[in-house]
């Protein structure tokens, strides 16, 4: 371990007075994508319509080809590294899934990363106690995309609530 230099020695003995110059010469980070509502809004739509047409080859086109998408954040075996894990978990989890309908609230964005709510109702064989098959998914997405707007990290916040459920007054617009 480096021992940490105290303000009062670099004071004391002169370190402070290079570090202006230290920090001048130091490389400025690379800027954050701009990113806008309406490019996050445009990619959302197309992760929904190939969710919709339940096409994962779709869905994995959507990610940069190392991308990261986290299903269940922190669980290993939810995580999923790369286009072919993502269309892997893609297929496995749509297979079951029919009548599938979708809205998108209105992205928040800063810098390259997006945060969008999904609003998702289908039926899935033996997901609702109730026997009826109807489910409601309520999801956040927290999105991170590279220039050329391919995703390259997602994380999903979700619940899933048994029925057919539809959104409250107000949900999904930006204030």
């Amino acid at each position: 371990m480096t021992p940490r230099l105290s303000r009062r020695t670099a004071l004391l003995t002169g370190a402070a007075a290079a570090l202006p110059a230290a920090l001048a010469a130091a490389p400025a980070p690379a800027a954050a994508a701009c990113l806008t509502v309406e490019q996050a809004a445009r990619w959302t739509d197309a992760y929904l319509a190939a969710w919709r047409s339940k096409d994962a080859a779709a869905a994995a086109r959507l990610f940069t080809p190392d991308a990261r998408y986290e299903a269940v954040p922190g669980v290993a075996d939810q995580t999923y590294v790369g286009r072919d894990a993502i269309r892997g978990y893609w297929s496995g989890v749509t297979a079951g899934q029919s009548e599938i309908t979708t809205l998108r609230g209105t992205p928040l964005v800063t810098g390259d990363r997006a945060c969008v709510e999904l609003w998702v109702t289908l039926r899935a064989a033996g997901a609702n106690p109730s026997g009826d098959d109807w489910i409601t998914l309520i999801e956040t997405n927290v999105l991170t995309f590279t220039p050329d707007l391919l995703c390259r990290h997602n994380v999903e916040y979700w619940n899933l609530q048994p029925g057919r459920l539809a959104p409250p007054a107000g949900w999904g617009t930006a204030r």
